[in-house]
């Protein structure tokens, strides 16, 4: 089913295409539309009163100079409505950590299939790796529906389960990443990798000498 983004809708994937994603949210929100309008018509240099056909014509008639406008706006529109910028600015350093985390966790393990390609525990660590490059975009689009829909306050009330979520699962990762890199260890120098208490007791016996 299409989701209706009000009046403003055809709005808000030029916002996204002219580098706005603040403006475009707000435009895609109903409660907050009109207002993110009139700042794209004075970004633009249009009255307050003008239709959003004007707008549309307008844009379409000079799209290099709407392209300056959109970014004027949507200035604005963070200026106005931070939580919006903070909201996208949080699912932008998530995306790419998690995409450039998910990158390094599949390259090791394809090494590490390579050397070994008849561990199960290998193959499951990068299953878990592939699932996460496709969980992470639908996380983001997810977020991008709530603001869009309205959902901020829903977005914001979820925050701290999401957060509980991806540290449960990139703590899981991380885990896996790290008795990988003990396994790549073992495999170079034939010694096997000690644990936490044996790293604790390296250290001491270090500082003893």
């Amino acid at each position: 089913m299409a989701v209706n983004l009000g009046s403003w809708g055809w709005a808000v994937g030029l916002a996204i295409d002219f580098g706005a994603p603040v403006l475009g949210a707000a435009l895609g929100v109903p409660g907050l539309a009109g207002e993110a309008g009139q700042i794209l018509k004075r970004a633009l240099g249009l009255a307050p009163n003008v239709s959003e056909a004007t707008v549309r014509s307008t844009i379409e008639a000079d799209p290099e100079a709407a392209r300056s406008a959109f970014a004027q706006a949507n200035s604005d529109a963070a200026a106005k409505w931070d939580y919006l910028a903070r909201v996208i600015e949080a699912q932008a350093d998530v995306a790419k950590t998690q995409i450039g985390e998910v990158n390094e966790t599949i390259r090791a393990e394809a090494r590490v299939m390579a050397a070994s390609p008849n561990k199960w525990w290998g193959h499951w660590r990068t299953i878990m790796a592939y699932e996460l490059t496709v969980e992470c975009p639908a996380w983001a689009a997810l977020m991008m529906w709530c603001i869009w829909t309205g959902k901020v306050a829903d977005l914001l009330a979820a925050a701290t389960v999401l957060t509980v979520w991806w540290g449960v699962r990139f703590g899981v990762l991380g885990v896996h990443v790290w008795t990988g890199s003990n396994e790549r260890q073992t495999a170079i120098t034939g010694q096997p990798i000690g644990g936490v208490a044996s790293a604790i007791a390296s250290a001491v016996t270090r500082k003893v000498r």
